[in-house]
């Protein structure tokens, strides 16, 4: 069973929507990571706690930095109570003061509704298709490095520690932004007892 994501109300989803492609892509990629190796395995720099109940999912793209603020709830749901441009500190700090008023409670009486709906709707525009699919290589190495460390049962400090390095290095290595050299991409694998493959596709 994987977990189903969603938005809490419609004004949550509206606000969202109204990101720039790039922004809303970062969302659905991060979504996909969530579902394909499960919330416990994923950490920064896609996902972030902030207090409490409260985690952040990090979005990122040349028109801007922005935050979707989510909770989980029962049946493996992931409800996104807030989303919020991030311009400075002082934004992020107000933002995740305005967050937490939609997300308290525990009981959620309004409606889920899952991110499916916009992904189906933004996927009809061409230039969010494009925007979605610039993301494929970072998204893909994230997700292979990811896939060997769970499937060692390790985490980020664990990999780190094995590797001889920080915590911070492996969260940058398996955000997919950064080119690993071959070198480190082989300790790496060793870290996780894996194997380095390298491959070309069409």
């Amino acid at each position: 069973m994987r977990w189903s994501v969603g938005f809490l109300d419609e004004e949550t989803k509206a606000a969202l929507d109204a990101f720039p492609n790039d922004i809303r892509a970062s969302f659905q990629r991060i979504v996909e990571l969530i579902q394909e190796h499960g919330l416990e395995r994923i950490r920064e720099p896609y996902l972030k706690h902030l207090e409490g109940p409260l985690w952040e999912m990090r979005l990122k793209g040349r028109s801007g930095i922005a935050r979707a603020v989510y909770v989980t709830a029962t049946g493996m749901r992931i409800v996104v109570v807030h989303v919020f441009a991030k311009k400075d500190v002082e934004d992020t700090a107000q933002g995740n003061q305005s967050g937490p008023e939609k997300g308290k409670g525990g009981r959620m009486k309004t409606k889920f509704i899952p991110v499916e709906d916009s992904f189906k709707k933004w996927k009809k525009d061409p230039k969010y298709v494009a925007a979605y699919d610039a993301l494929e290589a970072e998204f893909a190495l994230a997700s292979a490095m990811i896939k060997a460390r769970a499937d060692a049962d390790m985490t980020q400090e664990q990999v780190a520690k094995a590797m001889g390095t920080t915590q911070a290095v492996v969260a940058r290595l398996e955000s997919g932004k950064v080119l690993p050299s071959t070198r480190t991409l082989e300790r790496f694998a060793k870290a996780t007892q894996t194997r380095l493959r390298i491959s070309f596709a069409r």
